[in-house]
């Protein structure tokens, strides 16, 4: 296989993080705390702790992750570890044996499998987006009824992204990796015959803005049809997110975000990485 990372940092810290191991690929994409330290920041610190260490231990991934969840909850060098303190992640990844690929995904990254037939398979779950359109619909109410740009109105959704936020791992919630003593992981999950596979994309919600809200494509499957230049892609979110910094024409919860992908062409016999 022939695999190709690409990561973008939206500040002059990045939260998302990508892995290449010898029996996984993953995505992290880590979620600041609801109440933050002021000189430090606990999502960059997670997704740190879980590359740097995910290979010590041995087994399936999820059993990695629920030790490396109950390990980076005792290590977090912060004071109070209530929910509210702690940070979280959305993650994807792939494991394989010598049949089948296995995909697996918490809250809004992904896995896509274009097959050699062309045919578009995405492993993802829509728990945190719908969560996001409700509060996005709010903030376009709020840019009409306030006439202030959209971006401007994220003070007043405060509350509701707050409530949202409270709902990791519960019922009517959303799946994410959290720190905890008794971690809770609902893995959504998919496999495929390693035969039928061309292509893998494995990638953070900032790659995905390109059909979920920036028009780049119409839908997620347009944008698959064809193998991508992971380059171009990213250079064509970053073009139409500044081109609208306001959130006006294309409303998002945020002008850019950090965006991560790695790519794998399935050709027998060929191993490769390109970062």
């Amino acid at each position: 296989m022939k695999i190709t990372s690409k990561t973008r940092k939206s500040h002059y810290w990045n939260e998302d993080r990508y892995i290449i191991s010898d029996d996984f690929l993953m995505v992290i994409d880590g979620a600041t705390p609801l109440i933050k330290s002021n000189n430090f920041n606990e999502a960059c610190w997670m997704v740190n702790y879980i590359k740097k260490n995910i290979n010590k231990y041995k087994g399936k991934v999820l059993d990695r992750l629920y030790q490396i969840s109950k390990d980076a909850y005792k290590a977090l060098p912060v004071k109070i570890k209530e929910e509210d303190y702690l940070p979280s992640a959305s993650l994807s990844y792939i494991e394989w044996d010598d049949e089948y690929y296995y995909a697996n995904t918490l809250g809004d990254c992904e896995v896509t499998f274009i097959t050699n037939d062309d045919i578009v398979v995405r492993c993802y779950t829509d728990e945190l987006s719908i969560l996001d359109n409700i509060v996005i619909e709010k903030m376009k109410d709020l840019k009409n009824e306030k006439n202030i740009h959209l971006v401007h109105t994220i003070p007043y959704v405060n509350e509701i992204l707050i409530k949202h936020r409270k709902l990791i791992n519960k019922i009517d919630g959303y799946s994410a990796f959290a720190l905890m003593e008794e971690p809770i992981i609902k893995l959504n999950t998919l496999k495929i015959k390693k035969e039928e596979v061309k292509e893998i994309y494995i990638y953070s919600d900032g790659f995905s803005q390109s059909f979920e809200y920036l028009n780049i494509y119409q839908n997620h499957e347009q944008m698959f049809k064809k193998s991508l230049d992971l380059d171009e892609e990213i250079k064509k979110i970053e073009n139409v997110s500044f081109s609208d910094p306001y959130c006006d024409k294309y409303p998002r919860l945020k002008k850019i975000d950090d965006i991560t992908v790695i790519k794998v062409e399935n050709k027998t016999n060929w191993i490769s990485f390109v970062f």
